[in-house]
């Protein structure tokens, strides 16, 4: 990779899909990108294009967003002291906390889930005029393990003279568990401010949070 290059200078959105399984549902499986149980990577073929022709069965578009996207690593270290010195001797890493946040720009019953971090889907009843659906704002119980989904986003990657290329953005475990609010007002539009925190696998080495993709599209 060349450098001092304006190619390099990453600039858009990055559209943001939400895996339709959370953990406390039956059949939830690892959707990594790319990979069989999620969607395998077709030549030439962004992977915005691939995940939303599968209509919602593995991973839904929220669709549209406000402010983008925003990665939080945050690594915590402490230090060791000496006499001898009049800093610190050296530092080690003694926490980790890793964020995604965006604005939900579409009020759809599912994304108000995401956003109040519930597990399930809006329960339908009836059809045509008819139709209602639902969802409860639920209490939960003591102890209760919070609903884990996964998470992909699709941005621009950094590109060769001659190629055009995309980054995809990865989590494992994401989990609504920071406050959210959302305001009804005459003059604004109502956006669903949702922060996600990444929690790791061990089963993952070296990737236990998720993983960062570049791939190439075309050759000009």
């Amino acid at each position: 990779m060349s450098f001092n290059n304006a190619k390099n200078i990453l600039v858009g959105a990055s559209p943001l899909f939400i895996s339709e399984k959370d953990s406390t549902q039956s059949g939830y499986v690892v959707q990594e990108p790319g990979s069989v149980a999620a969607a395998a990577f077709a030549p030439g073929v962004s992977y915005t294009t691939t995940l939303n022709a599968l209509n919602g069965s593995k991973y839904r578009n929220v669709g549209f967003t406000n402010n983008g996207l925003q990665i939080t690593y945050n690594p915590t270290y402490d230090s060791v002291t000496v006499d001898q010195l009049l800093d610190t001797a050296k530092l080690f890493k003694s926490a980790m906390e890793v964020m995604i946040a965006t604005e939900m720009a579409e009020g759809t019953l599912e994304n108000v889930l995401v956003v109040f971090g519930q597990a399930g889907e809006p329960t339908a009843v009836g059809s045509g005029n008819t139709k209602t659906e639902t969802i409860g704002l639920e209490a939960g119980a003591l102890g209760i393990a919070p609903t884990e989904r996964q998470l992909i986003a699709v941005g621009q990657a950094p590109t060769a003279d001659a190629a055009k290329a995309e980054r995809i953005y990865y989590g494992r475990r994401v989990l609504s568990v920071q406050q959210s609010q959302f305001s009804l007002a005459r003059t604004q539009a109502t956006t669903f401010p949702v922060t996600f925190r990444l929690l790791p696998d061990s089963a993952y080495s070296g990737q236990e949070y998720g993983k960062i993709i570049d791939r190439t599209l075309t050759v000009a």
